[in-house]
């Protein structure tokens, strides 16, 4: 008898250890949101509260990022405090559809958008087999009346009490993380709200007209404005150097954000910025989130015995 395959359902931990999921119903929004939770490696061992750390996209993101999670802080060359990841998704039909869904949590209210966005979507989105002309429509609906705003508030006002109430959670160095659109969330997001401490917007879409740009320079001119304590923007190389749309789409808009930051300081906040080398916009998402924790979340020293063996397995 030759072998066959038995197709079943992995169970989370075989591909995700140390993370539990769990669904969240939001008012503000009015969807069911899936959340995946990663605690630090010794976080039943230890008595001591950790920081949140926050990512939209969390579909992608949850896989892309959580397993080396248990690793980071025992890293010998860059070791990272350690937090508790929550990574921010979406289930059911939206899970299936969450191109279109995602620009309704992801772009602020009144956000530009750019020529490419027109009716031609209808035809072209279902002919690259991205979506169904449904959710293309919707897709093109949510583009055009975005709700970041509602989004926000589920975030700050509903899930992180939720999580504050079952684990042990650090009253500061609260975070977030975002690529991409989740890149232009998570600077409109710094320039809104000082929930956040510390942000990282990775390739964001910020156009030359973007609510962004608009929000920074209200804030250098009103002190009182609550932003993030550090915001750190990442571009990928090739977004900037390769010709391509995303010169225009995420290049151009995030060098206006990072030139505005170095004339004109928002006091209270740092601008920090790098570029992810050899990247696209396709793989860069993994990179950005790990830049954003080395500039804002670095440990002076790893904390465990683990660190201090080579690859071999011989102790130093």
């Amino acid at each position: 008898m030759s072998p066959t395959l038995v197709q079943t359902t992995a169970d989370l931990s075989y591909v995700l250890p140390g993370t539990t999921f769990y669904e969240f119903d939001s008012e503000r929004v009015g969807a069911r949101f899936g959340v995946w939770v990663t605690l630090p490696l010794l976080y039943d061992q230890e008595e001591r509260d950790y920081p949140l750390v926050f990512q939209p996209d969390g579909n992608k993101a949850a896989p892309t990022t959580a397993p080396p999670a248990a690793l980071l802080r025992d890293d010998p060359i860059n070791p990272i405090k350690p937090f508790i990841q929550v990574s921010v998704g979406y289930v059911g039909e939206d899970a299936r559809r969450l191109l279109a869904i995602r620009a309704r949590d992801l772009l602020p209210p009144g956000e530009p958008l750019s020529s490419e966005v027109d009716e031609s979507m209808l035809d072209n989105l279902p002919r690259a087999g991205m979506l169904s002309r449904a959710d293309a429509r919707l897709y093109l609906d949510h583009l055009r009346d975005p709700h970041a705003d509602r989004f926000l508030a589920f975030l700050t006002e509903e899930l992180d009490p939720a999580l504050r109430s079952q684990f042990r959670v650090s009253d500061s160095g609260t975070g977030l993380h975002g690529f991409s659109y989740g890149g232009l969330f998570a600077s409109y997001a710094a320039l809104s709200t000082d929930h956040f401490e510390m942000v990282g917007a990775g390739s964001p879409g910020i156009l030359h007209n973007s609510t962004v740009l608009d929000l920074y320079d209200q804030a250098v001119a009103d002190e009182s404005r609550p932003t993030a304590r550090h915001l750190h923007v990442t571009v990928c190389e090739r977004e900037l150097t390769y010709p391509s749309t995303y010169q225009d789409l995420v290049g151009r808009g995030a060098v206006d954000l990072v030139r505005r930051a170095g004339q004109n300081p928002v006091q209270g906040m740092d601008v920090t910025a790098a570029f992810t080398p050899t990247e696209s916009h396709a793989t860069g998402s993994a990179a950005s989130w790990f830049s954003f924790l080395r500039e804002c979340y670095a440990a002076d020293s790893p904390t465990s015995t683990l660190a201090r063996v080579h690859p071999s397995g011989e102790s130093q």
